[in-house]
Order: structure tokens, then sequence, then C-alpha cells
């Protein structure tokens, strides 16, 4: 007898709490229907319904196997509807949210899809605060987190790590900090979104040590937090999609490189897993051909500039073994 066609008998009669009821909706006989549950409990081994003359429930194990059958009915009806949907091209409003400092590093992806597709249009909001996005018509949103709960659909796309950077200029005037310890005695520049970042906390070795910051700046804005840092106003704290390039070019140099601080996840988040959107599933698969895989930082530049070097006994910098460039304009 076909398992799959016994399962959906068995659904329709739980749901309805009637063989009768199920029968007429499947337009089978009452008794064609009772038969296939019969040889669903046979299969295994175990009753999932409690049948009397004037009711029909499930029993302990019939809920658990209730669950476990829409589980599998949903997820054959998804593979046809990912079938049918190739077949569609993306079309209408894609509607994406994504923290401002991450508009940088989406803008490419954004465009090139675009371009690709002249049908498709985009309504990209660039925000930190975290949408509802039920509430508001979001499709994707990407959010940049350690983890994230249940609530939606979330799928990783890429890494990014936070280091300590400071510009050449400032390391010969202020030192180079050797431990994290140090930092306490340096300016620093910090995001105040979603909450300030005054203290941050080293790992290395099993050893973990945490420090709060002389704070001389503080901004929602990745940008001008940076453009503050290539002046040597102080040093910052940020992610590598912000920082890669500086490191790159040598404008910014990373300090303390052997002390770990965290490493973040991005994620593409969107609500439902069930009948996804061809706009949605387009703009997925352009994320992770962009930054995947996910496990990788795509930000963190190949050769990162050597760390400065300080003069045993002192705070001055003696030399710094990197090519350093002037700082950027703001």
């Amino acid at each position: 007898m076909d398992r799959l066609q016994s399962m959906q008998v068995f659904v329709r009669v739980a749901q309805q709490a009637s063989f009768a009821a199920a029968a007429r909706e499947l337009r089978i006989s009452p008794a064609a229907a009772s038969k296939q549950v019969l040889a669903l409990e046979a299969r295994v081994g175990a009753r999932l319904l409690d049948r009397t003359t004037r009711r029909v429930g499930l029993t302990e194990a019939g809920r658990i196997y209730l669950d476990r059958c829409l589980e599998c009915l949903h997820a054959l009806e998804d593979a046809d509807a990912s079938v049918s949907e190739l077949a569609k091209a993306p079309s209408g409003v894609l509607r994406v949210t994504a923290p401002v400092d991450f508009g940088g590093a989406l803008l490419p992806v954004v465009n090139s899809i675009m371009a690709a597709n002249e049908n498709l249009a985009v309504d990209l909001r660039l925000s930190n605060r975290v949408m509802d996005m039920v509430e508001e018509g979001v499709d994707v949103a990407v959010r940049i987190a350690r983890s994230l709960d249940a609530r939606y659909v979330a799928r990783p796309i890429a890494r990014t790590r936070l280091t300590v950077v400071a510009a050449p200029g400032y390391l010969e005037r202020h030192g180079v900090p050797r431990k994290p310890e140090d930092l306490a005695d340096h300016r620093h520049v910090v995001f105040t979104e979603p909450r300030p970042m005054q203290e941050l906390s080293f790992a290395r070795g099993g050893r973990e040590v945490r420090v709060k910051l002389r704070v001389v700046m503080w901004s929602n804005s990745g940008e001008a937090l940076m453009s503050a840092a290539r002046h040597g106003i102080g040093m910052a704290v940020a992610p590598s999609f912000l920082a890669g390039d500086d490191l790159a070019s040598g404008t910014l140099l990373p300090v303390l490189q052997e002390w770990s601080l965290l490493h973040f996840n991005v994620y593409a988040v969107y609500p439902h897993r069930r009948l996804v959107a061809p706009k949605v599933r387009l703009f997925l698969e352009a994320l992770a051909a962009a930054f995947g895989p996910e496990q990788s930082d795509p930000w963190w530049p190949r050769l990162v500039p050597a760390e400065p070097v300080a003069r045993r006994g002192t705070r001055r910098t003696t030399r710094i073994r990197a090519r350093s460039t002037s700082a950027r304009a703001a």
C-alpha cells in the first residue's frame, strides 16, 4: 500500500477527527480511509488513533507521528514548488533591510541583480533598527550577530571579525599596545548601536582579559568612526567589512592580533521557509555567491600588514612593519 497516500489519509482523519469527513474530502470511502490508517499503524507498530462510535482522537504516538507526517508532506510540497518557481523570472519589489554600515558591502550585490533582471525593483532600507519583517513587509533582512532566535528562517552567508585598528601616525605619537591592558591608556572611538562598545573582552590560550576603554568619540556611523581613526583621533574596534580596505592599504594597522576578539555571523533572514519567491531566492543565492562560503570572512585582507612593534620597556613606536599611506579624507 502506498505509504505517502496512507500518511495523507491519516493527516486528514486526524485534522477532521472523523473518518467520514476525511473520506469525503479525499473522495474515497470511509472503509478505504480506515484501511489506509490500519496499514499505517501496522507499518509503524503503534496505534495512532483512538476510535469510538462517537469520536476519533489521536493517541500520544499519533500526535508525534502527525507532526512528522506534516513535516514530510510540507517538504514534498516545497520540493514541487521550488521546481515550478525556478521557471518564473524574478519580478516585483524586493524589500531588503540591512545595518547602515553594511550598505557598502551590500550595494554591489543589489546593483548586480538589478542590472541582470529588468523586471525587478529593490526597496533597500539601511537602518540599525531591527524591523518586524512581517509587519513592515520586508522580504530579506541582513543581520550581523553571534546567533539569532528561531522566529524567522536565518541563512548564514559569511563571518566578520572584530579587530582593533589605529592609524600609523597615532601609533607613532601614542605608542603601540603590547597587551590588552595597555588599551586603557589609549584614546578610542566607539559605536553607540546597538549599545556603546566601551568594554572589550580578549581571549588567548584559555585566558580572558576584559578592558574598559577611554572613549573620546561615540557615533552610530561606522564610517564616521573609521574617518576619525584614519585621522589619528583614536583607536577603533571595527568589523572586517569596514576595516578591510584600510588594513589592505596600510592606512590603518591592526594591533593585538595574537588576542582574539569576537567573530559575528552575517545572516540573510526571511520570514518563511516554504514557497520562497523567485526574487528572494535570487537575492539569497547572490549573497551566498558574493560573500560565501558561510564560515569565511570575505573582507579580511589576504595579506594583512604586520603589526607595529613597540620598543621594549616603552610605549613609543620604533618601527612600523608595513607600508603606510596618508590618512584618507573623511
